[in-house]
C-alpha cells in the first residue's frame, strides 16, 4: 500500500515517517477509546436512570457507533482521503470466503488458545466486563450478541482495521504493519478487563489470536466490510455461548 497525497502530510513532515506512521495510528487508538468514553460518560453524568440492558445497548451505540465512526470519518475528512481509503463494498465471492474463513480461524484459534492456558497451563485470564453485566441480566449477552453483528464488529474494525492499520500500512510492509495494528488492538481492549494485572496481560495475549486473523483478512481483501463481517460473527458467537452457559445454569 502506498502512501496517498493527502493535504496534512506537512504537519508531521519533521518526524520520521516510521515514527509519525505509529503516532497516528496510536493517537488515533487513544483518541478513538478515550474520547469515546468522555461521550458516553458525559451522557450518563446526566443522571439517566436506565435499566442494565438499556444502559449497556447505549453504551454500546455510543462508543463503538458513535465515536468510533465519527472519529474515523472525521479522520479521513482531515486528510483529504476518499472513503475508499478503508476500502468499504459488498464482498465478492472471494471476500466472503475470507469472511468464512476467518470465522473458523479466529474461533478455532482463540479457543485452541484457551484449552492451552486454561487447562493445560492452569492460569487465569482476566474477564471481561461485558461478562459480568451478562452474569447479572442474560438479556444483555442476547443483545450483545445482535450488537456484535451491527455495530461492534463494524465500528471497531473501520477504526482498527480500516484506519489504523491503513496508516500503518502506508509505512511499513505487511507483515510489520499488521502486527503493530494488532497490538494496538489488544491493547486497546485492556480498559475492558477485570481482574489482577497479570490476568488482564494474559488475556490481552489471547486476544491476539483473533485480532491477528482480522488483520489479515483485512489486509488480503482490502475492504473492511470483510473483516467486520468476520469480527461480528466471532463476537455474537462468544455472546450467544455466554448466554447459553448462564441459562442453563
Amino acid at each position: 500500500m502506498s502512501p496517498p497525497e493527502t493535504r496534512s502530510e506537512s504537519a508531521g513532515g519533521r518526524l520520521p515517517a516510521p515514527l509519525r506512521a505509529v503516532l497516528s495510528a496510536l493517537l488515533l487508538a487513544v483518541a478513538g477509546l478515550g474520547g469515546g468514553s468522555l461521550v458516553v460518560e458525559a451522557v450518563f453524568l446526566a443522571g439517566l436512570e436506565l435499566s442494565l440492558l438499556v444502559e449497556t445497548v447505549l453504551r454500546v451505540l455510543l462508543l463503538q457507533g458513535v465515536a468510533f465512526g465519527g472519529l474515523s470519518a472525521l479522520y479521513l475528512q482531515y486528510r483529504g482521503l476518499p472513503a475508499d481509503y478503508v476500502g468499504v463494498s459488498v464482498p465478492d465471492l472471494e471476500g466472503w470466503i475470507h469472511a468464512g474463513a476467518g470465522y473458523v480461524l479466529a474461533l478455532v484459534g482463540a479457543f485452541s488458545m484457551i484449552f492451552v492456558v486454561v487447562f493445560l497451563l492452569g492460569l487465569t485470564p482476566a474477564q471481561n466486563r461485558a461478562a459480568e453485566l451478562g452474569q447479572q441480566d442474560s438479556r444483555v449477552f442476547l443483545a450483545l450478541l445482535v450488537l456484535a453483528v451491527l455495530v461492534i464488529g463494524p465500528g471497531e474494525e473501520l477504526l482498527f482495521r480500516g484506519v489504523v492499520q491503513s496508516r500503518l500500512r502506508e509505512t511499513f510492509s505487511a507483515p510489520l504493519g499488521i502486527g503493530l495494528a494488532t497490538v494496538i488492538f489488544a491493547v486497546a481492549h485492556a480498559p475492558a478487563l477485570a481482574g489482577p494485572t497479570s490476568g488482564v496481560a494474559l488475556t490481552i495475549t489471547l486476544l491476539f489470536v483473533p485480532a491477528l486473523v482480522f488483520a489479515v483478512v483485512y489486509e488480503r481483501t482490502d475492504n473492511v466490510v470483510v473483516p467486520a463481517v468476520t469480527h461480528g460473527a466471532y463476537n455474537a458467537t462468544l455472546f450467544g455461548l455466554a448466554y447459553l452457559s448462564v441459562a442453563m445454569g
